[in-house]
């Protein structure tokens, strides 16, 4: 059975008469080496970790406008699967909802809520929630 040293001098052509290189072990070379390596190893595990969230942010941000509205309308029907049954909203389920609220420091907030798409939104002011609403009546 050939060493690791004899198939090395096969595949690198190298003389018979060579000699093989002797190790030299010392403490402050390892120490080196195993601090270069665990750097290098937490640093392929953090580009691994940014190429997976570059991969999921360009995955969210399809191109494809077929995808999107396949996505919206399967959300459309998931939120109105797990919808309560309410027979006072049953007739009107298109008609958003606004509640004005205060927060701990006293200032008004308006919480606008779309049954179509399941978004819920606050708004500072009274001219947002009818900026609001026509953009709904747009889209």
């Amino acid at each position: 059975m050939k060493t690791q040293w004899q198939r090395y001098k096969e595949l690198e052509l190298l003389p018979e008469g060579a000699a093989e290189p002797q190790t030299i072990y010392s403490p402050l070379i390892a120490y080196l080496d195993q601090r270069w390596r665990s750097l290098l190893n937490r640093r392929a595990a953090l580009l691994d970790y940014e190429y997976q969230v570059e991969y999921l942010e360009r995955r969210l941000s399809l191109p494809c406008s077929q995808t999107i509205e396949k996505h919206s309308l399967l959300r459309k029907l998931w939120h109105w699967l797990n919808q309560p049954i309410n027979f006072e909203h049953s007739f009107s389920p298109s008609e958003p909802e606004i509640q004005q609220t205060l927060d701990r420091t006293g200032q008004t907030w308006w919480k606008v809520y779309d049954p179509l798409t399941g978004q819920t939104a606050y708004l500072e002011s009274e001219a947002e929630v009818h900026i609001w609403l026509e953009e709904r009546l747009y889209h």
